[in-house]
């Protein structure tokens, strides 16, 4: 056993040495009934000094609203660039809120060519409110920090854990409004990150309901390769002893996942899921490789409508490949 969670690490933590130090904290939800789906991120890099932050909605017509800063910090913290964090009661409740402007993609794959799409799309001010729901310490991968040497590559971060949540609040962009209520996952990280640290990367959240989800990670690095996870069922966590995924993806030029079927070993039972993505957003991350040449990094998230045994659920697709040649490399897993 390694070292156990306690009620402080859902709040800041002291900063460490490294020059690309971090701090991360992620939500996403998909509301399948409004079909309304979103995520949001701070990474806070003080070493650096500046921050990341990134909101999106996906809305119900199909049209994206998205914004991404890297606004200047001096310190470590839970609010960048109109994104703010309110941690409520540790590992049960926190308030997600951003306010700002926000651009509008008619389709999501202008992204790829983020410059130009900031610089022609509409942009609208934005008011989303959330609040996210989980089920307490016991239904968090990483209670345990072994545990993040089943999910995490060298590089990724030092510490880490995530786990499922209900989200509900309002969502205003531009004249739009409305209440959400959707499913999803919560992260947070914190120690060195280096985005590169991966070759391809699978992230699979599905929740039925507040008893029953699983969260799921493929990664493939330069020097280790992960496949676990954890299931929780009937309000028991369970370790992820190992899964099988099946990916159909689009064809040239965006490759999209079009569905993804997974069968999850996990707790002593197997089940079996399927996945279908109900919209897209590429990101990108750019640096140079090892041989100081140009390395981009493709991520594309996908609100998710899942089902499993009879049942439904809402949760989110997350596929990082570095693209060789205008292919993402892991294609085929």
């Amino acid at each position: 056993m390694g070292a156990l969670l306690t009620d402080a690490d859902e709040y800041i933590h002291p900063l460490g040495s490294a020059s690309n130090w971090n701090e991360s904290r992620y939500i996403d939800f998909w509301d399948s009934t409004r079909r309304i789906g979103g995520w949001f991120r701070i990474g806070m890099r003080p070493n650096e000094k500046h921050a990341e932050m990134s909101s999106c909605i996906n809305l119900p017509d199909g049209r994206t609203a998205f914004m991404f800063g890297r606004p200047e910090i001096s310190k470590n913290g839970l609010e960048a660039a109109g994104q703010r964090w309110l941690i409520g009661t540790p590992w049960e409740t926190t308030v997600v809120t951003y306010h700002g402007p926000v651009i509008i993609l008619d389709d999501a794959w202008r992204l790829t060519d983020p410059k130009k799409a900031f610089n022609e799309c509409p942009k609208v001010d934005a008011a989303i409110e959330l609040t996210t729901y989980a089920r307490g310490l016991s239904s968090i991968m990483g209670f345990d920090q072994d545990h993040i040497d089943r999910i995490f590559l060298p590089g990724q971060a030092d510490f880490h854990y995530q786990h499922l949540i209900r989200t509900a609040g309002h969502v205003r962009i531009g004249d739009f409004q409305s209440e959400v209520s959707g499913r999803g996952g919560k992260d947070h990280s914190w120690g060195p990150r280096n985005w590169h640290a991966k070759i391809y990367l699978r992230w699979l959240i599905a929740s039925f309901d507040d008893d029953t989800g699983f969260i799921l990670v493929r990664a493939v690095g330069p020097t280790k390769k992960t496949r676990s996870g954890f299931t929780w069922r009937a309000g028991k966590f369970s370790l992820v002893d190992d899964f099988e995924m099946l990916n159909e993806y689009a064809d040239a030029p965006n490759y999209e996942l079009r569905k993804t079927t997974l069968h999850i070993r996990s707790g002593g039972t197997v089940w079996t899921a399927v996945g279908t993505p109900q919209a897209w957003l590429p990101l990108r991350h750019r640096q140079t490789d090892a041989n100081g040449k140009p390395a981009l990094l493709r991520i594309v998230k996908s609100p998710t409508h899942w089902s499993a045994d009879g049942r439904q659920g809402e949760g989110m697709c997350e596929y990082h490949d570095l693209m060789v040649e205008g292919r993402p490399f892991g294609i085929a897993d």
